[in-house]
């Protein structure tokens, strides 16, 4: 039984013939060439070293302890469809250090987030590497997140766990549309912080997706303006009063002019 926390060992490979159009190329905001495309065989000790690094930090993730086997690592990260992102030629990474073609800045898997009955909602889990934040690899792996989920049949997704002091994540999702639906109070206790921090939870309808999107085009897309966002939900709240305030408004109007 598959669901965000658990699952049977896999390759991560799981409906990846339905994205026949793998891989994709584009060229990230510092100019260098990456390639996006399922993980490989020889990927997963690297994946799974850059997972319990995650774990580790104490701060995005909600496991407490490393994952202790390649066994229970693959029933967790690969048990339906796990992608990378590859440089494909030499560049350099956010410290100004060379980092050779064909190295990998970033991985994130797609699984159902529920069993059964509610396993067309699905999860994904993102890591991009510390020597590759800030150019534009979450972004980019977000944006794919979305068609490739949808296009695994998909018709959600919903991330369980967005801790509040997880800026960086909170932008993201935020800019590209999804919808913040709850908070849980509380929720976690991290490394380094002193007090239990809440998390959200972000929601995305799979199924308003135009059927022609490019999420490399998204990708490279201004993120959707938050004070925006915001400023639209304000007005749809406040719209079934505003026409009685019309309507009053004129019509004390109109008594001072007979005045």
């Amino acid at each position: 039984m598959t669901s965000a926390y658990g699952g049977v060992p896999g390759t991560g490979t799981k409906g990846l013939e339905d994205l026949k159009y793998l891989p994709l190329q584009t060229t990230l905001k510092n100019g260098r060439k990456v390639e996006i495309g399922p993980a490989d065989e020889h990927d997963w000790p690297l994946l799974f070293t850059l997972l319990n690094e995650i774990i580790e930090e104490g701060r995005g993730w909600p496991f407490d302890a490393p994952f202790d086997t390649m066994d229970k690592f693959c029933g967790y990260f690969l048990s339906h469809a796990a992608f990378v992102v590859r440089g494909v030629e030499l560049g350099i990474d956010s410290n100004n250090e060379f980092s050779p073609g064909g190295e990998i800045l970033g991985t994130f898997y797609i699984k159902p987030n529920y069993p059964g009955r509610c396993s067309h909602i699905c999860n994904g889990g993102f890591i991009t590497r510390k020597q590759f934040r800030r150019q534009g690899v979450g972004r980019l792996m977000a944006s794919c997140f979305l068609k490739f989920a949808r296009d695994l049949g998909y018709k959600g997704s919903y991330f369980n766990l967005v801790f509040e002091t997880n800026q960086e994540s909170i932008s993201l999702w935020d800019g590209l549309g999804f919808q913040r639906v709850s908070t849980l109070p509380q929720c976690a206790d991290l490394k380094g912080i002193d007090y239990l921090v809440d998390a959200y939870g972000y929601h995305y309808n799979l199924a308003s997706l135009p059927q022609d999107l490019d999420p490399l085009k998204l990708a490279a897309s201004k993120p959707e303006s938050k004070w925006l966002k915001n400023a639209g939900r304000r007005y749809a709240n406040a719209a079934p009063f505003l026409l009685p305030v019309a309507i009053i408004a004129l019509a004390a109007m109109a008594v001072l002019k007979l005045k």
